[in-house]
Formats: structure tokens, sequence, C-alpha cells
């Protein structure tokens, strides 16, 4: 599978819903103008270890790019010493700053160029990428996933086109806002009574309201009480995503040991933010995927399997 078509099986998750050129790119660009000699760029290249080099003008609107291999010509002809204006590429093709990733990795396979210079609205260079931009921006992403499958057997790709149907209709929704800790567990208790209503079993309707309260609680503690709570249900099995706006966490894999916990002391001091909200969660679920990170949203989706059964369920 190439890296395109496992960001595409991937983007359902929202994993790379947020990745642009802009998020990509390295800002910190070195450019030259057109007026400035072609063995400056040479100099440069050598001297930054990069293949190639954008030429702007005095607002910084790219108006050429130059590289190695015209610099090697430049050099059989005995031109270093002429403007960069003799010797650039004009016809620059160039990313904006909101295209998206599968974009960007549709210009690395089509162009087979090392870097592309990224523009704003005005044409003005705003940042370069290269390969090693992408694989980094892609890396980093997945530091902010969990993904838990109890039985190794679903897919990522299976679990998150089962997961689509909440973007269209969902058989149960809650809209979590409390601005404080009394009221959490209220759309988790609304959950059961619904589950319950569909006269599931009794272990599953536990471990899915359980898992719930916790990532509820959660939103309350971290986000400020502000999110929302979904479900749906197919042939006896339950998936509940619960989703917030809140600062997100830095480190997803930290947050899953038992123990570990951001919440202040005032939380704490009423019973709260021991801990142990996630790891349950991962104990009760059948698979779990947690999407967030640093100033990102999260987003906690869990599946609950007919015939699960656990201890102390």
């Amino acid at each position: 599978m190439s890296l395109q078509q496992s960001v595409e099986a991937l983007r359902y998750l929202g994993l790379f819903s947020s990745l642009d050129a802009a998020s990509i790119m390295s800002p910190a660009v070195y450019a030259l103008h057109p007026e400035d000699r072609v063995a400056a760029a040479r100099s440069l290249m050598r001297e930054k270890s990069i293949s190639g080099v954008p030429i702007v003008d005095a607002d910084f609107r790219l108006v050429g790019i130059i590289s190695v291999s015209k610099i090697i010509e430049a050099l059989a002809d005995g031109r270093l010493a002429e403007p960069l204006e003799s010797a650039m590429t004009r016809d620059v093709v160039t990313l904006h700053v909101h295209d998206s990733l599968e974009t960007v990795l549709s210009y690395f396979q089509r162009y087979k160029f090392g870097r592309f210079p990224v523009v704003d609205e005005d044409g003005k260079l705003v940042g370069m990428i290269t390969d090693i931009d992408v694989l980094s921006a892609i890396v980093q992403s997945f530091y902010s996933v969990y993904v838990h499958d109890r039985q190794r057997m679903a897919t990522i790709g299976s679990f998150s086109a089962l997961s689509q149907e909440f973007d269209n209709s969902a058989d149960f929704s809650y809209d979590i806002s409390s601005q404080g800790l009394d009221h959490a567990g209220e759309g988790s208790a609304r959950l059961k009574a619904f589950l319950q209503s569909k006269g599931l079993d009794e272990s599953i309707i536990r471990r899915a309201s359980v898992s719930a309260y916790e990532a509820e609680v959660n939103v309350c503690i971290h986000a400020g009480g502000k999110g929302s709570l979904r479900a749906i249900v197919r042939d006896g099995e339950v998936i509940v995503r619960v989703e917030d706006e809140g600062p997100g966490i830095e480190n997803v894999d930290l947050a899953m040991k038992e123990g570990w916990s951001t919440a202040p002391d005032a939380v704490r001091e009423k019973g709260f933010g021991a801990g142990m909200g996630l790891p349950n969660i991962r104990r009760f679920s059948d698979h779990l995927v947690i999407i967030s990170g640093k100033g990102k949203p999260t987003k906690v989706e869990m599946i609950f399997l007919a015939n699960t059964k656990l201890e102390g369920t």
C-alpha cells in the first residue's frame, strides 16, 4: 500500500483532516532575488544542503526557482557570474497554503520534484515542502492517536467506515453542556436507559454506559463541559462516540497510563480526576480509538461487541 493509499484509508478517522500545506511546510525559507548571481545560489545550496532555491521579487512574490541541474548547466557554460534571472526556471509548480495533504502527496507523485514552494493568496512565498516535511507531519499526527483492538479483528479502515454513520445519523444523541461536575454523567445515564429500551444484554449496556460516563466526565473536567455523546446500535452491538472542543491531550499514550492525570486539585478533592478514566474505557471496550493532540479537539470512539465478557461485568 502506497503512502497516498494509507492516508486515504485513514482520513475517515479525521486523523489527517487538519493537515494542509501550511501545517506541513517549513516556514524557514532561503530565497534569492533575480539580480543575485548564479554563484550565490550555488553557495547557498552547498551551505544549506538544499537542492533548489526560490527566487523572489522585492515584495517576496515568487518569480522563479533555480535547481541543481540549472547550476550544473551554468557551471558548464561559465555563467556563474550572470544574474539568476538568466538561469532560473520561471514556470514554477507551487502549492497553496490551504492545499490538503492529499493534494501535497499528489504533487510529489505527479511531478517527482524533491521540494515545492508554498505561496499565499498574493503569490508571496511563505514556505517550502519536502518529502521529509510530509513524513514528519504524518508521524506527528500518529503521535496523537491511540488505537486499542481487544480482539485484533477490526482494521482501522473497517472501523472508520463504520464510524462514518455518526456523520449522517446516530440512534442516540446528547449534547454535553455542564459548567461543573454536578451534572456529569447525565448523558451516560440517558444512554443506559436508551440501550435498555433496545433490549440489549446487560453486560454490553453496563460496559457502554460506564465507558460513556468516564468519557463524559473527562469532557467536564478538561473541556469546559462542552461536547457531544452519540451512539449507534447495530445487531446487538453498540458504537459510542464522545467529542469535545477542549485543549486536547498532548500525549495520548501517556494519558492511557493508570493514575496519570492533569486534573486540578479542586477536581481531585471532589473525587474525580484520579487518572483511571481512559484506562477504564480501554478495559471495557472491545475497540477503542482516541484522536487528540495539544490544542486539538478530542474524539473518543468505542465499540462494544456482543458476547464479550469481562471480569467484573
